[in-house]
């Protein structure tokens, strides 16, 4: 399912850029937002009854509420609605459906056996670590999401059929799809850069919670609006326009990540009004900060005015840039000099582990995808 999922993904975000490249009409890929929005709201409205629920929420509910019975069309649902959505731009994330589909697959296998309660509860936890272990090729994350997020009352016996199944995941996913989402050498930390350490764990805090803040808010506002249609366009054209002014809030963010992390911090302006003015470094440092704050609104559009995503990629990707702008400053004044890179990484990890209040699925997650277990 992860690996359908990337494709569709991978598909949707290369062949609209190939085709509007050769007709020469590329400055309309901003605006391909709204089309994946729409198309989620058509999926939705035409398949699956006009509604669909969304996020880790709705999974902890069905788990707690409805005795983890996970409907059949969630095994397709977030993966056809968040395939469209990210793929053609949308500022979401696709681990949050990938969980939910992993959760219906596990739910759903144990239904046709007829297992208890406690067992299908395990399965489903099982599918969502496998979908967690599979996106990015991270089990030990995955095994340790399921018991810091989903279920934290599972029991130490619980942790070997969560292994199982997240490592079988992260060996098929490799298999069928290989490459590792960020390649990085780490440097060790240095004692004299630990009290930045702690400030940018501060500010990771604060930041973590403007995104839950605004993400509840901004959701309340748009579910005023009764007419999905007009929800989608008035949403997606407010989206196309952050994204037109701020291009790195493109779809999930990670290429502008993967730049940051291989030391080409100056690609981050290209695109944007910023590029042609006077001093880099503090135009950077602003776009780095618009960024940051912007975000949390895209993605919070994207979501609420139709389209499916999840929150775990803005969070790391706002993380990235926590990071990088707490390192950038410090080496701008010159206060002492710190590696982009650690703090990068540290940053994802910190805002990560905020929002989704799991620190150890924040160091594991991190550790697993960049390699930076030395930190």
């Amino acid at each position: 399912a992860a690996v359908l999922l990337k494709m569709l993904v991978h598909f949707l975000e290369t062949e609209p850029r190939v085709y509007f490249t050769r007709l020469g009409i590329e400055f309309l890929l901003p605006f391909t937002p709204i089309v994946g929005i729409l198309l989620s709201v058509l999926i939705v409205q035409f398949f699956f009854n006009g509604h669909i629920r969304k996020g880790l929420g709705d999974l902890i509910y069905l788990i707690i509420r409805k005795r983890s019975d996970v409907p059949k069309r969630k095994m397709f649902s977030p993966l056809i609605t968040s395939g469209v959505t990210v793929g053609l731009g949308g500022s979401a994330g696709l681990e949050a459906p990938i969980v939910m589909a992993g959760a219906a697959i596990g739910s759903n296998f144990a239904k046709a056996l007829k297992f208890n309660y406690q067992t299908r509860t395990l399965l489903l936890a099982s599918g969502s670590a496998a979908g967690i272990s599979a996106i990015f090729n991270s089990p030990i994350a995955g095994v340790i999401f399921a018991f810091e997020v989903l279920l934290p009352e599972l029991t130490i016996s619980s942790f070997i059929p969560l292994l199982i199944a997240s490592a079988s995941s992260a060996v098929v996913s490799r298999f069928l799809y290989s490459g590792q989402l960020f390649y990085l050498v780490t440097e060790g930390w240095k004692m004299n850069a630990l009290p930045y350490y702690i400030l940018l764990g501060i500010f990771s805090g604060f930041i973590s919670l403007y995104m839950i803040k605004s993400s509840f808010f901004l959701e309340d506002l748009l579910d005023n609006f009764k007419k999905k249609y007009a929800k989608a366009l008035i949403g997606g054209i407010i989206l196309c326009s952050l994204i037109f002014l701020l291009p790195p809030i493109f779809g999930e963010g990670y290429s502008t990540v993967i730049n940051l992390l291989s030391g080409n911090i100056y690609k981050l302006l290209e695109g944007s009004i910023f590029n042609s003015m006077g001093n880099k470094d503090i135009s950077i440092l602003v776009f780095t900060a618009l960024i940051i704050f912007t975000k949390v609104l895209a993605t919070s559009l994207t979501i609420g005015s139709g389209g499916n995503g999840g929150i775990i990629a803005p969070s790391l990707f706002t993380g990235a840039l926590t990071g990088f702008f707490l390192a950038h400053l410090m080496n701008f004044t010159g206060i002492t000099q710190l590696n982009h890179s650690n703090f990068i990484v540290v940053g994802m990890a910190g805002v990560l582990s905020g929002v989704l209040h799991s620190p150890l699925t924040g160091i594991f997650l991190i550790a697993e995808i960049t390699g930076g277990y030395v930190l």
